[in-house]
């Protein structure tokens, strides 16, 4: 199978409500049709410490927009030397938002993040990782092993939203939807294992577009014919791919 045109999409955004609301916009601005299904909610997550353990960290790394959003409602004061890191642009422009500088590498992955000069020598270094709760350890992992010191702060839990997987399944096939928009690897393993068996085979046959070479590789195993990698989460980056531009 090849890669839709622009013209032909027809687009299932499966993102958080939020976010989710926001690509369907921007989707909609450049005549491509979209439904608008969010599989995930957050809710925040206190952390008791969060003020003290930023206040002590030598590096502040957040890992999601999210992280970063529910981190500044506990934290009152951002410390003004520690160096600020973001695996995204999107992550990236929150911590702007905070007045916060923060460096982003190209890749929107913790193995982009981890290849960043100014992460290399952390030996010794207090690093604070902003996360959801639970999530890939790989990073802590590697920072751990060059020397780092490394403690999470937990901002926010994940909700899986409840699926009526035959209506909604007869909805979107009646749609013509074509194309999925996937930002985690958990919302897909989500999406495959409540879609049903019978609909997998429907399901693997659309385009679907992912931000990450992780989640290219579960949509392989999963048996995805048509896999399409953008940039990263942002919706620019989503965009990009849906326009035919990368």
């Amino acid at each position: 199978m090849h890669k839709l045109s622009q013209k032909n999409r027809r687009v299932l955004i499966t993102r958080p409500q939020a976010k989710s609301e926001q690509l369907q916009a921007l989707l909609l601005s450049h005549q491509l049709y979209c439904l608008s299904y969010p599989l995930v909610q957050f809710s925040s997550k206190t952390f008791p410490q969060a003020q003290y353990f930023v206040s002590q960290a030598d590096i502040i790394i957040g890992v999601s927009e999210n992280a970063v959003i529910y981190a500044d409602q506990q934290i009152d004061d951002w410390p003004v030397l520690a160096q600020y890191f973001a695996v995204g642009k999107a992550t990236q422009q929150q911590f702007s938002q905070l007045g916060l500088s923060a460096d982003s590498p190209e890749q929107a992955t913790s193995e982009g993040l981890l290849a960043l000069t100014n992460l290399a020598n952390v030996q010794n270094k207090r690093v604070v990782i902003l996360r959801g709760e639970g999530g890939r350890e790989y990073l802590a992992q590697e920072l751990t092993r060059r020397g780092a010191h490394v403690e999470y702060i937990e901002t926010y839990c994940r909700e899986l939203m409840p699926m009526n997987n035959s209506y909604q399944v007869l909805q979107w096939q009646q749609e013509q939807i074509n194309t999925i928009v996937v930002t985690s690897g958990e919302i897909l393993q989500y999406l495959w294992d409540n879609i049903g068996e019978i609909n997998q085979c429907w399901l693997k046959q659309l385009s679907l577009i992912v931000p990450s070479q992780r989640i290219v590789t579960l949509a392989e195993n999963l048996g995805f014919q048509v896999i399409e990698l953008s940039n990263g989460a942002d919706n620019e980056s989503i965009l990009k791919i849906l326009l035919n531009e990368c």
